[in-house]
């Protein structure tokens, strides 16, 4: 988990400077990938948009984990209808949505991917919760009386713990939705830069003009896939 807020730092990284007419330079030993259309360091570029995707993955991760653990903790009320959110995967929330709308930029598109993210995340922390209230602790703190703010000081680090295991699915789903939704052009705007921007930008000319930028963005992709395989997941967790 911790690698992964680590990204959180790259959403606060300045945009490259562009130089439109340095554009479409071969690849040099001053410039690795060459440079893109716009005369950004190709290499740089990469970098990154793959740190804000990240970046972006963790924050909206961040946002479910908090969402999933206060409905866990107090919508019991509500069970059907996190039932129903939960019988879709948030993807096909999302793309007509995106659709209608033109596109989304990524603080709607983070908000909405935490909203959707939240419903599955909510069912095995419940069944954590649950431990801890049919607990002796529990009853004692009850019993006694304590106020709630004295409750969240003492507890709040376990129940964060618990949350903490789900942290890495939480960040897969949304990394690739945003990856998705950007590739498919319905993502973030040219203003907000990512990797699925830069593969919408770059895999259409595998095919006929292929670049090294094109090449290095679907290597980064599949390393990524590789990393966030479930079993590194849990394991890295």
């Amino acid at each position: 988990m911790t690698w992964r807020l680590a990204f959180l730092g790259a959403l606060l990284l300045p945009d490259l400077a562009l130089a439109p007419f340095q554009g479409g330079l071969a690849a040099t030993l001053r410039h690795p990938l060459g440079t893109d259309d716009l005369g950004r360091d190709a290499l740089l570029r990469l970098l990154l948009a793959s740190a804000r995707s990240l970046g972006f993955a963790s924050a909206t991760a961040l946002l479910a984990l908090a969402l999933g653990l206060l409905l866990a903790w107090r919508g019991q009320r509500l069970l059907g209808a996190w039932s129903a959110l939960r019988s879709l995967p948030p993807l096909l929330f999302l793309l007509p949505l995106a659709a209608a709308l033109g596109g989304l930029a990524a603080l709607p598109l983070g908000l909405l991917l935490g909203l959707l993210i939240a419903p599955h995340l909510e069912p095995p922390l419940r069944a954590r919760l649950a431990q801890f209230r049919h607990s002796p602790a529990w009853a004692a703190e009850r019993t006694l009386g304590a106020p709630w703010r004295s409750i969240l000081r003492r507890w709040s680090p376990w129940a964060w713990q618990q949350a903490a295991l789900l942290f890495p699915s939480a960040w897969l789903s949304a990394l690739w939705g945003e990856a998705t939704l950007a590739a498919l052009g319905l993502g973030p705007g040219p203003g907000e830069d990512s990797l699925g921007r830069l593969l919408a930008q770059e895999l259409p000319r595998l095919g006929s003009d292929p670049s090294p930028l094109g090449w290095a963005a679907l290597a980064a992709v599949l390393l990524l896939a590789w990393v966030s395989a479930p079993g590194r997941t849990e394991a890295a967790g």
